[in-house]
């Protein structure tokens, strides 16, 4: 039955991604959708009444395109319309607003603007300390040759900002996302990072 309920959530979630030729943010959206499908995310307190299954109550396609346009959102990527539900897919933008309120009520909210943009000059600051810390090790990589650079009990300083450099990209991330659905997207290697948003972004 899983397999089954996934298998269709899949699908509509292809649709919507080939109809709207909007690719990014397919693979999450599809995770997103086989989690509520499998009932691992249930809705807020405050709309379990109202809610149900949004594919019950409004639709399996209208509850793709809205899981398609939270992850996208999240993501920071261009958000298509609710008025393309009508024109391209053929269904209620209403009853897809609806189903994205409904999403949305079963994850955690991303950081606010203010945190993102901290953690966006950190990673700024991050990426150059590690760039000119792995250009400087790079001669004395050239000139020993054959010999390990780092004995046993000494510290790595490339390793260690490059690790600096992934925890703060997955902080990022988090902070994109939020906690429920980046704890979705850690194991899906095929899904893009979470860039910064624009003001055209929103939606």
């Amino acid at each position: 039955m899983a397999q089954y309920a996934t298998a269709r959530t899949d699908a509509a979630v292809s649709t919507v991604v080939r109809r709207l030729r909007c690719p990014e943010g397919e693979s999450l959206a599809r995770r997103l959708l086989a989690a509520v499908a499998a009932d691992e995310l249930p809705p807020a307190a405050e709309r379990r009444s109202a809610d149900g299954d949004p594919f019950d109550r409004y639709g399996l396609l209208p509850a793709a395109f809205g899981a398609l346009r939270v992850v996208r959102r999240r993501l920071g990527f261009d958000v298509p319309s609710l008025s393309a539900a009508a024109e391209t897919l053929a269904v209620d933008p209403n009853a897809a607003a609806a189903a994205e309120r409904s999403l949305v009520s079963r994850l955690s909210p991303p950081a606010d603007e203010d945190e993102r943009a901290r953690l966006d000059r950190e990673i700024r600051a991050a990426r150059e300390a590690f760039d000119a810390v792995e250009f400087a090790a790079e001669p004395a990589a050239d000139s020993h040759a054959g010999v390990g650079r780092h004995s046993a009990g000494t510290s790595d300083p490339v390793a260690e900002r490059r690790a600096h450099l992934r925890r703060l990209e997955a902080d990022r991330s988090m902070a994109s996302l939020g906690f429920v659905l980046y704890e979705l997207a850690r194991d899906d290697a095929s899904e893009p990072a979470a860039r910064p948003r624009s003001d055209a972004d929103r939606a």
